[in-house]
């Protein structure tokens, strides 16, 4: 897969390189919804990466085989010029209780020494505000869940340039950021914040290097609404009918706001991966 937008070109290895670490259940799906959300971005060779201790039983052992490498395998040539965490299910564990924790922060700690944009997505953006920031989760007793009007807090910086003032983000998640943490860091800044329980949507390293979006702007209209119902024949405690969602006819209304998104974070990549 290599997304590129209509009007761009670029030549044969010139693209910079982007790792992307696929955490989420059902692999295969989550590339089908991710894949699009960068259709409008510069050009890029994406690579997905696996976690070496992880089975992936949820998936075709070939499709993983022949798409997938370890970030060793990835960078052994040369290093990849930017790194995406994707969600993963472990948002009502601590940390220290992440088995594959380690061989993510070998792969977090080694972009961030070469300068290279980094950015997480839900869990993803709690992981590497951990990691690199050492920023805590709060874990909620409710899921927050459903889409939430959103408003931009600054207006300097590559991601807060390119979203709108007040856009909608979706948001299906047991833990986020502590704001007050978050907040007297000195190290990261809020860019955009929800009222009510989805706080802090997307955070930043005061460089810009490090982007962290607590929600799931790559998710599909129809998302949010089989998650309710899934963690409803489950019998899952504190989990509300996703807030602002119509359950029987679902509509996106964060396309907009994920295709900007994506598109300024790949311009970073761009502007910071050195001339090959």
């Amino acid at each position: 897969m290599t997304p590129r937008p209509r009007s761009v070109e670029a030549a044969p290895g010139a693209l910079p390189r982007v790792g992307i670490v696929n955490l989420m259940p059902h692999a295969e799906q989550y590339e089908k919804w991710l894949t699009p959300q960068l259709a409008a971005a510069w050009p890029f060779e994406p690579q997905w990466l696996r976690i070496s201790t992880r089975r992936y039983h949820l998936d075709d052992p070939e499709h993983i085989a022949a798409n997938y490498l370890t970030y060793k395998e990835a960078t052994a040539q040369a290093p990849l010029d930017g790194l995406i965490v994707s969600g993963a299910a472990v948002e009502h564990l601590p940390f220290e209780e992440v088995r594959f924790l380690a061989e993510l922060d070998d792969m977090v700690q080694a972009t961030a020494a070469q300068g290279a944009p980094i950015l997480g997505l839900c869990w993803g953006a709690l992981g590497v505000g951990h990691l690199l920031f050492g920023l805590p989760a709060r874990i909620h007793a409710t899921k927050v869940s459903g889409m939430y009007p959103t408003e931009r807090l600054v207006d300097d910086g590559p991601i807060a340039a390119a979203v709108d003032d007040r856009f909608w983000t979706t948001h299906s998640r047991f833990a986020g950021f502590d704001d007050d943490a978050l907040d007297a860091s000195g190290t990261v800044r809020a860019v955009a914040r929800a009222a009510g329980p989805a706080g802090t949507v997307i955070a930043e390293s005061r460089d810009h290097q490090v982007v962290m979006h607590i929600g799931h702007p790559e998710y599909t209209a129809h998302r949010l609404v089989d998650e309710y119902r899934r963690d409803r024949a489950r019998g899952v405690d504190g989990v509300p009918a996703p807030a602002h969602v119509d359950l029987d006819h679902p509509v996106n209304q964060w396309r907009s706001h994920s295709l900007a998104f994506f598109a300024s974070w790949i311009r970073l990549v761009h502007d910071r991966a050195p001339a090959r």
